[in-house]
């Protein structure tokens, strides 16, 4: 199964992140490590509406040779940091400005009341300064806006804390989240 990595980031560490989780992922699908993905693509959130994500996502995904709930959804991980006093990085603002609006209509071939991403299994890690107000607040919109829009919340949302160091939450939000 294909696994879609969206994010923002501001001074490059929800990038990092990102990158170097794809590059695990498609790494591991050309070597005997067993992985739920075969595949990874990473991109900017912002690069959403190029890459018709939102199409995708709403038309059926390929076969899986194991049927599980979430593996007949997409499969979605979004890593997002908080810049300011809760503000998106400018690579991920057009994205979360987006999920910020009423859902469309459903796809075609969808029921009239299936939510557009009903077909979506997500994970949200966000990324912020517990010294700010606004603390991992991109992260948390992005997680309860995919929510919202019909997503399945395949791991809980994760809140890492730059003034803590970030690893402490990472690392076990991403063993979780491959599993």
């Amino acid at each position: 199964m294909k696994v879609y990595i969206l994010y923002g980031s501001a001074t490059g560490n929800a990038e990092y992140i990102a990158k170097d989780l794809a590059a695990s992922i498609n790494n591991a699908s050309s070597s005997a490590d067993a992985l739920p993905f075969t595949s990874a693509d990473c991109m900017e959130m912002n690069h959403f509406k190029r890459k018709k994500l939102l199409e995708t996502w709403s038309s059926p995904p390929d076969p899986s040779p194991t049927p599980s709930q979430i593996q007949n959804k997409h499969a979605v991980i979004a890593i997002c940091s908080t810049t300011g006093n809760g503000d998106a990085p400018e690579n991920a603002s057009r994205f979360l400005r987006f999920l910020k609006k009423p859902p469309p209509p459903a796809a075609a071939g969808a029921s009239s009341s299936s939510p557009p991403l009903h077909r979506v299994a997500f994970a949200v890690l966000g990324l912020g300064d517990t010294n700010y107000d606004q603390f991992c607040a991109s992260g948390k919109a992005i997680d309860r806006k995919l929510a919202e829009w019909g997503g399945t919340r395949a791991v809980p949302l994760a809140c890492a804390d730059e003034a803590t160091g970030l690893e402490a939450t990472v690392e076990p939000w991403l063993e979780a989240t491959v599993e």
